[in-house]
């Protein structure tokens, strides 16, 4: 029988409810290397800010190198929050992160300073700010792995990942069953985390940094390389050689599955290379696509900067508090 998880479980976010707010804060997002962690870095300073990182892989303790973590640089000049939460192979969700993020923006809020949320993963916005809609679109990538798993499976496929959506789902209700099978392959999320509904949105400005689609290849490609410098192959190797496996929540994303076939001989580094850069420009795409489809999120030229952001955010602050009342 196929199997999806081979992770442990955080479960639930914590049974507390999680904190809300007083004030709008502020989101940064955008799709990878459009340079936001920087202009977020910037307006941080200008702003008297601190950082909460949006990023479903900078949460995992190890994965340095690969997900382009803020260095201890970054981490100087500004505070971030909300990485180096979990092991490898745990699984953390967005009902978590939102847990999460909310108390870590409640406690900058309390020492009189500026929440600043910023990444590219927008499942995990979305979930901080408590406005889940509209359904994701399956990307290839899971679509790909969904009909992998043979009809006759999938429903033991979803009791396995998705307990709670699979036990109101009879097995025969084939399109129901695939239609919660493919949210957990595109987001790692219970169908129910989309669905739960419940309090008004939290207030935010919310901004996505663009760049046209050319100059985001020319960055991946720079950065892929830089990675390799800096050691990539080596930090994928210490996983696999501690006994962990592609399906692991952590090493599951772009730059770190990639490898295995590498070791075992099976492709080699330019092959690998390769594979990272074109899965890396796919995910660019579909992050595109998504922070297009959010009404919320205001185009900023990546050249304009921090003053392109900080000119929206003191536009629509004060509007964000408003609707947030």
């Amino acid at each position: 029988m196929t199997t999806l998880r081979g992770a442990i479980s955080r479960g639930p976010a914590a049974a507390d409810p999680a904190p809300r707010p007083a004030r709008p804060y502020l989101v940064v997002a955008g799709e990878t290397a459009t340079g936001k962690s920087e202009i977020a870095l910037a307006v941080a300073e200008r702003l008297g800010g601190e950082i909460v990182i949006a990023d479903s892989r900078q949460i995992y303790r190890g994965l340095d190198i690969g997900t382009a973590r803020p260095t201890l640089e970054d981490r100087a000049r500004v505070r971030h929050h909300l990485f180096d939460r979990v092991e490898v192979g745990e699984r953390y969700t967005a009902g978590d992160f939102a847990h999460e993020a909310r108390a870590a923006i409640v406690d900058i809020e309390s020492r009189g300073r500026m929440a600043i949320a910023c990444g590219g993963t927008g499942f995990y916005l979305a979930a901080l700010a408590g406005s889940l809609d509209p359904m994701p679109a399956l990307s290839e990538e899971a679509r790909g792995r969904l009909f992998s798993i043979p009809p006759a499976e999938r429903h033991a496929a979803l009791i396995e990942v998705d307990p709670e959506t699979g036990r109101r789902v009879h097995p025969s209700d084939a399109q129901r069953v695939e239609r919660a099978l493919g949210f957990w392959l595109e987001t790692g999320e219970p169908l129910t985390a989309w669905q739960r509904g419940g309090e008004a949105p939290l207030p935010h400005v919310a901004v996505r940094i663009v760049r046209p689609r050319a100059e985001i290849r020319a960055r991946v490609e720079r950065r892929l390389d830089a990675m390799l410098a800096a050691g990539l192959v080596e930090e994928a190797r210490r996983f696999r050689e501690a006994g962990h496996t592609p399906e692991d929540p952590g090493l599951d994303g772009i730059g770190y599955r990639e490898w295995w076939p590498y070791f075992e001989g099976a492709i080699d580094l330019a092959e690998a290379r390769r594979r990272i850069l074109v899965a890396t420009l796919r995910y660019a795409k579909r992050q595109a696509t998504w922070f297009r489809h959010q009404g919320a999120y205001r185009p900023v030229p990546a050249e304009a900067g921090a003053e392109g952001v900080i000119a929206v955010w003191r536009a629509e602050a004060e509007r964000a508090g408003e609707r947030g009342r």
